[in-house]
């Protein structure tokens, strides 16, 4: 019993010195060592205005891995889109999201909100918040697709985007997300770019340990009608 008690008091005070020493360290005034930083300069992947928001996106997006598909007509999409669910069985279409379910409505695709049933391809398909031109990237969060589910464990993950919704740069999508979320922003916002990739096994580029191994996005030009 003696040792027992000498062992944990030993180790105690290890742990309060130690302890000691972080609050000493975060006390300490520490030398600046970016003072020369410009927070009004991008930092990001260079963005030539000339090139056009649409153009940008579009080639990055595809160089990330993206799957990029354009429609003139929201009939036009979702007559692919049954074309593909059918030859892909993708049968129920997984989808939690309140825009997709009223987009598609009335048009005879099956929609789910349940993903926990084993199935051959987990397919879910979005709507997202912006498109940002400068990285080819897709911001998304939580408030519109009501699971964070829907974005990170399937096996394929559909979005749906209007040309509008495409942004010059990062910062860009920033101050979109702090304007219409002004009374206070979603618990989770997440920006993909590309298909989920991992070196977390063996150092070994896998696509997809993590998250989607395909990643699509469907340009749907707004009926004017």
């Amino acid at each position: 019993m003696k040792n027992l008690f000498f062992n944990g008091l030993k180790e105690s005070t290890n742990k309060e010195q130690i302890l000691a020493k972080v609050r000493n360290a975060i006390l300490e005034k520490s030398e600046n060592h970016f003072t020369d930083i410009n927070l009004q300069n991008d930092t990001w992947v260079p963005f030539k205005e000339e090139d056009g928001s649409e153009f940008t996106f579009i080639k990055r997006f595809k160089e990330s891995g993206g799957i990029f598909m354009y429609f003139e007509t929201k009939n036009h999409f979702v007559e692919c889109l049954k074309q593909f669910i059918d030859e892909n069985n993708w049968h129920p279409l997984w989808s939690s999201c309140p825009k997709i379910k009223e987009l598609l409505d009335g048009y005879g695709i099956e929609l789910t909100d349940d993903y926990k049933t084993p199935r051959k391809k987990l397919v879910s398909l979005t709507d997202c918040e912006c498109l940002i031109a400068q990285t080819g990237s897709i911001m998304i969060s939580d408030t519109l697709t009501t699971l964070r589910a829907a974005y990170s464990i399937a096996d394929i993950h559909l979005v749906y985007a209007t040309p509008r919704q495409i942004l010059p740069k990062m910062k860009d999508a920033f101050l979109f997300m702090k304007n219409k979320y002004y009374q206070g922003l979603p618990s989770e916002m997440s920006i993909i770019t590309g298909p989920s990739r991992s070196t977390a096994i063996e150092n070994n580029l896998v696509v997809g340990a993590h998250g989607p191994k395909q990643l699509a996005l469907f340009l749907v030009e707004e009926d004017t009608q």
